[in-house]
């Protein structure tokens, strides 16, 4: 015997026999979702728990067809998102030179995306058994403001599939294979056709059924916004700036700022903790552009200068200038130019080992780095 899992209450809501008590089944009637005939729920100790028709079993087939429309629209109709998953080609025109997806391990940007589309940003009804254009929809969908917008289909595949017809007519179609209760509750995510990669195009089984989709605009172009580390030249010194946001990806690793020596570019989402700095300072002393600043000199720790600092006179109560060395590293940042401090530092020394040590803990980092030619 079938043990139904699903029911319409008195409201004509479709409702699981999960969310059923004793006490509630005692206060309600509840009436078959393929024929409307009563049913009872059955809450033993030993079956799990089901609905139960009261007279003649009805067709298994209309069951799951009209279970599968009413649950898919109540989907669709009570959240704020319905995602469906589908796959698309990346129509990117600088995919193969694409410097930070060549060099380094880039998982966002790929040949083939399984890309994830909330259809409530495009359509806000959800009609049962409508006609379009000569067909026959299970369910449809469409924007009440926007009755231009192309309609898309979601078909309810028991026994018989969309007919060849309906899928050349260009209509954005959905269809899900509904074999058992369970399917309904799966995410809606494309399994099976032309565009699904090998490894995932498999045979559905009665865990995993077949969803295809069918007319939907299979390429995209992902842009991803880029932070730029330029190092430049100012008063014959080498400088560099950090552009947050500097611009897509497709421009910013293809156009370069004029006064650029050297420029590390890095996905902005992997900057968030500010690291393109180091990184770009780093790169720049492997490169071997002599940066003059003593944050960079590997003597910075261990470094004593002369300060001159004012104090008061105990004796005299006036202020007087004292000289003493100390850690240049322990000066506040104000109070010293530590460009200035090093261009003039005979004993500047360039952190080499440290560079290459910052570099390789950057390798899982993706970054593409470019140099002016002749420089």
């Amino acid at each position: 015997m079938i043990q139904y899992q699903h029911a319409l209450n008195p409201e004509g809501v479709i409702t699981h026999i999960g969310t059923i008590t004793r006490e509630v089944r005692s206060a309600q009637r509840y009436r078959c979702v393929g024929c409307g005939a009563q049913m009872t729920a059955v809450l033993g100790n030993i079956k799990a728990h089901h609905f139960r028709h009261s007279g003649d079993t009805c067709s298994w087939e209309s069951y799951l067809h009209k279970l599968g429309k009413q649950v898919i629209k109540q989907r669709f109709d009570g959240s704020q998102t319905f995602n469906v998953k589908f796959y698309s080609h990346n129509s990117c025109p600088h995919l193969a030179q694409c410097g930070i997806r060549k060099h380094h391990s880039w998982k966002r940007c790929t040949p083939v995306e399984l890309r994830t589309v909330n259809l409530k940003e495009s359509y806000d009804t959800c009609q049962l058994e409508v006609t379009y254009r000569g067909f026959r929809a299970d369910l449809m969908l469409t924007h009440s403001e926007h009755p231009e917008r192309p309609p898309t289909f979601l078909e309810i595949a028991v026994t018989h599939r969309c007919d060849q017809n309906k899928i050349s007519s260009g209509i954005r179609i959905i269809e899900l294979d509904v074999q058992s209760e369970l399917d309904l509750i799966q995410e809606i995510t494309e399994n099976i056709g032309e565009f699904v990669p090998q490894k995932t195009n498999t045979n559905p089984t009665k865990h995993i059924s077949a969803i295809r989709f069918y007319n939907f605009k299979r390429t995209y172009q992902p842009s991803y916004a880029l932070d730029r580390f330029l190092l430049y030249v100012d008063e014959g010194e080498y400088k560099f700036r950090i552009e947050h946001g500097a611009g897509s990806c497709h421009e910013v690793q293809f156009t370069h700022e004029e006064d650029s020596s050297f420029e590390v570019m890095v996905p902005a989402e992997f900057n968030q903790q500010r690291k393109l700095g180091g990184l770009g300072i780093a790169l720049s002393i492997q490169e071997g552009f002599r940066i003059k600043n003593c944050h960079l000199c590997s003597r910075y720790n261990q470094c004593r200068i002369v300060y001159r600092s004012k104090v008061v006179d105990p004796s005299s109560g006036r202020d007087r200038i004292v000289e003493k060395k100390v850690l240049i590293k322990a000066i506040p940042e104000p109070e010293i130019d530590r460009w200035l401090q090093a261009r003039n530092c005979a004993k500047f020394n360039s952190p080499v080992r440290e560079a290459e040590q910052k570099v390789n803990s950057f390798q899982d980092f993706p970054y593409i780095k470019w140099r002016k030619r002749g420089r």
